[in-house]
């Protein structure tokens, strides 16, 4: 389990005024949610794109620096704009390290599954995060699945998955996490009929006669008459 370091500042002000003035200069609001109550802090926008750096797509606890003053903590939530991509607000958790907590842990699957590999299906992670109840201590990085043996129109729910020593999955242990479908085929483009009464363009090869007593089109040459029937 990763566990990185990150800066805060106790803020007195709230409301939209003072988080935009925040992030003009150049600071992320964000509020520390524990069992002492919440508290406001800011965090620099550039440090806190470092830690997220540093941190990947793993989870991983932070020792959080508020003022000098060190807490464990756990990075809840995050908004970022659409455009920018700067970071706009944070939610942060502190936690009790004696405690039990639960937290959303990002699932990987491990191996090459058996319909993949044979039979040519298709893998998919359906949920992408697990919830894990479990000591701060034990808390995994990612919850990695074995995927090997799963074949086409095969699934993995929750409750098939082998949890790490210390861990508890507190979902519904129903939940799909991964499947292996089977890949559709590609329907191959059905050929152009023609249209009941159309007219083949001028010129063109095996185009057809005009109806019996249609007017000739614009330009063309009337149609020879058909010799009399002899009497």
């Amino acid at each position: 389990m990763k566990q990185l370091t990150l800066k805060v500042t106790s803020r007195a002000l709230h409301g939209r005024g003072p988080a935009r003035r925040l992030r003009a200069d150049g600071s992320i609001p964000a509020i520390i949610y524990g069992k002492s109550g919440n508290q406001s802090v800011s965090v620099a926008q550039e440090a806190f794109r470092d830690l997220m750096r540093a941190k990947g797509n793993a989870a991983s606890l932070i020792d959080l620096d508020v003022d000098g003053k060190k807490h464990l903590s756990l990075i809840k939530e995050f908004q970022r704009h659409p455009i920018t991509q700067k970071f706009l607000h944070i939610d942060i958790m502190e936690i009790d390290p004696n405690s039990p907590m639960t937290a959303a842990i990002p699932v990987r699957a491990i191996g090459e599954a058996h319909g993949v590999k044979t039979d040519g299906g298709t893998l998919a992670i359906v949920s992408q995060t697990i919830n894990v109840r479990c000591l701060p201590k034990d808390l995994p990085e990612f919850i990695e699945i074995d995927v090997t043996e799963l074949k086409v129109n095969e699934s993995i729910h929750v409750g098939e998955v082998k949890a790490p020593k210390g861990i508890t999955f507190p979902g519904d242990p129903k939940r799909v996490v991964v499947v292996c479908s089977e890949m559709a085929e590609e329907e191959a483009a059905p050929e152009a009929t023609p249209v009941a009464g159309a007219v083949a363009a001028p010129g063109a090869e095996g185009a057809a006669a005009p109806a019996a007593g249609a007017a000739p089109a614009a330009g063309a040459a009337p149609a020879a008459a058909a010799p009399a029937a002899k009497k």
